[in-house]
């Protein structure tokens, strides 16, 4: 039985319309389409759920195209639905792409907020905490640098030798040492969040049309790309983010 057939029944049993989108695949709007279509639509609004609240307007273009894309012998209506059909793609890839923005720039306030704290800690413990460490570093032969974030292993050290210690001084400096190590962790994702925002608003031309050639699409070597082509990668990015985050 298809899909169709499985939703057409369900929804002459007046079944939930989520558990006919799980049964099936289907979308609510597809759902919603196919019960106008077979006069199903009051079945369909009695049994509740999402349909229940669906614009009718909508519910009858929707099936307006279902009915175009499958019945319908005219050029010119074939025609107009399938660029409805286009439209309403680039409508939901635009979606996805806002929805994909929005999340980035919230991952990067987020970020932000917990960089100032962690900074602010830091600053409160004072300058000399990674000193001690680094001079003990030396002290037990081990390379440091001069100045910047200490290295997971020395500071593991740190802790192991110190671990028992009740020094105040011992303990700032593990403290601060943490803490180092969360903000340059904090940095680094700050610096991946921007990159994936920044390949979602202005990906390079290099990698549309590595992308594109991918795709079997014939492109330039050069020039000015055609903004069709940037909007499809970006939508292509967005997606992918999306099924990386789901």
């Amino acid at each position: 039985m298809s899909s169709r057939d499985t939703a057409l029944l369900m929804l002459k049993s007046r079944r939930d319309p989520g558990e006919i989108k799980r049964a099936t695949g289907m979308s609510t709007g597809q759902i919603a389409a196919l019960a106008e279509v077979q006069g199903l639509s009051q079945t369909a609004a009695r049994s509740g759920g999402v349909l229940s609240v669906i614009d009718p307007t909508l519910i009858r273009g929707l099936a307006a195209l279902m009915w175009a894309e499958q019945n319908a012998g005219h050029q010119r209506v074939r025609r107009q639905a399938s660029r409805v059909r286009e439209l309403l793609s680039e409508l939901a890839g635009y979606q996805s792409r806002m929805t994909a923005e929005n999340g980035i720039r919230g991952e990067l306030a987020e970020i932000g907020r917990k960089l100032n704290r962690a900074k602010s800690k830091l600053s409160r413990l004072g300058a000399n905490s990674g000193a001690l460490i680094r001079d003990w570093a030396v002290e037990q032969g081990m390379t440091v640098s001069p100045s910047g974030v200490l290295s997971a292993s020395v500071i593991e050290a740190f802790e192991q030798h110190h671990q028992n210690s009740n020094q105040l001084d011992q303990r700032r400096a593990i403290t601060a040492a943490r803490l180092q190590r969360e903000i340059a962790s904090l940095k680094r994702s700050r610096t991946a969040a921007r990159r994936r925002l920044d390949s979602l608003t202005n990906p390079p031309a290099a990698e549309v049309r590595a992308w594109a050639r991918q795709q079997g699409l014939d492109v330039s070597v050069g020039g000015q790309l055609p903004a069709y082509l940037t909007e499809a990668y970006k939508d292509h990015q967005a997606k992918a983010m999306s099924e990386q985050a789901g």
